[in-house]
């Protein structure tokens, strides 16, 4: 603890212990909530920061298997642009996810919607028993929460077993029970076998000697991407800059920042269509010679190239797998190597933030509101 790493270390050691658990929870609570959600014309999945690529990770997903629109929404955005941003369907459920539960944009979202929209119903998913959005589900009928494991509600700065759990239970929501806990044990599996096995290629790559690192995803590699390019920003202090965009979205500007020292994050689909997408996409910077370094997580690297210079991690338990659980996977990786590159740049990766320009919970700011009859 004393070098500033223990918090972060374990946090990201005990996630597949933490996605069983965060599982078996749901399961248990699913009393709670089946009743809210049962008859939503929609569902709008919220949060903020990492809590918000918690929804991007899953929307996609929920909408194919729920058969009904599902969409993330940052909260702040939610209460900058108010409900006039929300699906025009009702009943209309709004899901909530929150490592702290205290950020002011969350719990203002769901205490907003309470006293406007009285057709809205609320799920909190959360980290935290005592935060503020845990604590909004008691007395009112419209709301129900689930809390996850309290060691999941991470004391590092930065969100790993946080927000992984929170993805995992998400995905209950649209999962028959039975499928639901098997695919959390399989790929529970795969990346405790990857944690617990030699970590040479990665502790060897050349992480330190990134200066820019593009993460590129499509659905709910998206969100993976999303999510893994901020745990670098955060864990370098902002040394390394950072962006995440679509497999397709690439090629449309932002592929000019694949320099000499930039770095491409990509984890691979399992869905065939998709994965061609992301092959022809490697092969044309390959062909123009476009960045110094990959890194690509999957369960096979088969149909990918891979040099001399690249890292690539294969979890064979995701054969087959639907990308919201290699999406899952692939952001251990990503922490793994934020983690790393933060410890080389000297910074203490539970406090990474030298001059506090960022803290583990956003502090209170004013919440301003619409007045009567202004436009």
């Amino acid at each position: 603890m004393g070098e500033g790493f223990g918090h972060t270390l374990e946090e990201i050691w005990q996630q597949p212990e933490m996605w069983r658990d965060a599982a078996q929870r749901r399961v248990e609570a699913r009393g709670s909530w089946a009743d809210l959600m049962h008859g939503s014309a929609a569902l709008v999945l919220t949060g903020s920061g990492s809590s918000h690529y918690v929804g991007k990770s899953v929307e996609v997903a929920l909408q194919e298997r729920l058969g009904k629109t599902v969409c993330a929404i940052e909260a702040g955005e939610l209460l900058v642009l108010g409900t006039g941003a929300l699906p025009a369907a009702r009943p209309l459920m709004v899901v909530s996810f929150s490592r702290s539960g205290d950020s002011p944009e969350s719990s203002a979202v769901v205490e907003r919607l309470l006293e406007e929209e009285p057709e809205v119903r609320h799920l909190v998913i959360t980290c935290n028993p005592k935060g503020r959005l845990a604590l909004a589900a008691g007395g009112d009928a419209r709301v129900a929460a689930v809390v996850l494991n309290e060691r999941c509600c991470d004391r590092s700065l930065v969100m790993t077993s946080s927000f992984t759990s929170l993805v995992v239970a998400a995905l209950a929501l649209g999962y028959p029970e039975a499928e639901y806990l098997a695919s959390v044990e399989r790929v529970a599996a795969g990346v405790g076998t990857f944690l617990g096995g030699p970590l040479g290629a990665v502790e060897e790559f050349p992480v330190e000697r990134v200066e820019r690192m593009l993460a590129v995803g499509s659905g709910a590699l998206q969100g993976a991407a999303l999510e893994t390019a901020l745990k670098m920003l955060e864990m370098t202090d902002g040394r390394v800059l950072t962006r995440a965009e679509t497999s397709l979205g690439l090629r449309h500007g932002p592929m000019c920042a694949l320099r000499e020292q930039s770095l491409l994050f990509v984890p691979l689909p399992s869905q065939r269509m998709r994965r061609a997408f992301v092959e022809d996409l490697l092969e044309e910077i390959d062909r123009k010679g476009l960045a110094r370094w990959k890194v690509l997580v999957g369960a096979s690297l088969r149909g990918v190239s891979v040099g001399a210079d690249d890292l690539g991690v294969e979890i064979a338990e995701l054969e087959g797998m639907p990308d919201e659980w290699v999406a899952v996977a692939s952001v251990v990786v990503g922490q793994l190597l934020a983690f790393r590159r933060c410890r080389a740049d000297g910074l203490r990766p539970d406090e990474p933030s030298v001059e506090n320009s960022i803290t583990r919970v956003v502090g209170n700011f004013k919440l301003h509101r619409t007045e009567a009859g202004e436009v």
